[in-house]
């Protein structure tokens, strides 16, 4: 809640990353429903996806089940449309950082 309580600033972004360490208390495991439905929903109601970024927590991704690939695949799967799927996978952050090995021009 104090999260999503911070949406009110639109400098605010909110990366999306390390699902695996969310559950493990929940019982909740890959692919993560419950994780989606708690946080993941109440976020892009708040935030909306021009403000959130996908992270993966790499490397310590690698050692959970469906690895850096799956990390992918869940958190695109969870946007409902291609625009919010590219804003969180990666226009936000691009927008933010610049692009990957982009010129500055």
């Amino acid at each position: 809640k104090k999260l999503l309580s911070l949406a009110k600033y639109p400098n605010v972004i909110v990366k999306l990353s390390a699902l695996f360490r969310i559950p493990r208390n929940d019982n909740d495991s890959y692919p993560y429903d419950k994780v989606r439905g708690q946080r993941f929903v109440p976020l892009m109601e708040s935030f909306g996806s021009d403000r959130l970024m996908f992270g993966t927590d790499f490397p310590f991704v690698l050692n959970e089940k469906g690895s850096y690939q799956g990390a992918v695949d869940v958190v695109s799967s969870w946007a409902e449309n291609d625009v919010d799927r590219e804003n969180i996978m990666h226009k936000t952050a691009e927008r933010l950082f610049g692009v990957w090995g982009g010129s500055d021009k």
